[in-house]
């Protein structure tokens, strides 16, 4: 049988899969990705069978993104897994009804995440190594659209992590983000440090603390979402 094929959406104007990559292809799936910001077509859902639609600096409610909301509303309805991280889980959860407002603050920190016993058995957030920690560098949040179910809770005043439908996901933190992501963030948007209200020693300490973490929680995330575009887990009903 042929690889079940995910696209991967990328919004960023410096793209990257850190984490992601390895852990998708290592659950048998094979990467489809479209890098918006370089003219590229989103996916049409009869060529592929799940989408990843990862983070970026618009925010969810620019026009531009209408189509790809259009197209995670459709990939729901379809039952095409589909997975959101960050401006990813915003675009979903405003397709779905949900809203998206920009934080009172700047949300830039790691916070260990809190599962949900809704979370229990979830193929996608139910088995996050134990102390995981999310990385947040985001000036937007969002409402756990009607309908969905909370899977994580976040203490920043934004939804962290929930499940739509049968197999839609959406993430406000980066388990993908890798080390020379995370420079290049640091070198292209210092002002977010100030904006936020943290200083840049007490950010790295706190990066040197968790970075380590992050392949085992893209492994549990993006693993277990490549194991459900796969079918090889099962979802709930």
């Amino acid at each position: 049988m042929p690889e079940p094929v995910v696209a991967v959406i990328h919004h960023l104007e410096r793209p990257f899969l850190g984490h992601a990559g390895p852990a998708l292809r290592a659950a048998g799936v094979r990467l489809d990705e479209r890098f918006l910001r370089r003219g590229d077509p989103l996916p049409s859902l009869g060529e592929i069978d799940g989408i990843l639609a990862l983070g970026g600096e618009q925010n969810a409610l620019d026009p531009a993104l209408a189509a790809e909301a259009g197209l995670l509303r459709q990939a729901v309805e379809r039952e095409v897994p589909l997975l959101g991280v960050c401006l990813g889980a915003q675009v979903l959860a405003l397709a779905l009804g949900g809203d998206v407002r920009k934080l009172p603050r700047r949300h830039l920190a790691w916070r260990t995440l809190e599962r949900l016993p809704a979370a229990d058995g979830d193929p996608v957030l139910g088995a996050l190594p134990a102390g995981a920690a999310g990385v947040h560098w985001n000036e937007d949040g969002f409402a756990v659209p009607p309908g969905a179910v909370e899977l994580l809770r976040s203490p920043a005043g934004s939804g962290e992590g929930f499940r739509a439908g049968r197999r839609a996901w959406g993430v406000q933190f980066h388990p993908e983000l890798d080390e020379p992501a995370l420079e290049h963030w640091y070198e292209t948007w210092p002002y977010a440090l100030d904006e936020a209200g943290v200083g840049e020693a007490q950010a790295r300490a706190a990066d040197r603390e968790h970075m380590a973490g992050q392949a085992a929680l893209s492994e549990a995330i993006f693993g277990g979402f490549a194991r459900v575009v796969a079918g090889r887990v099962p979802v709930h009903g």
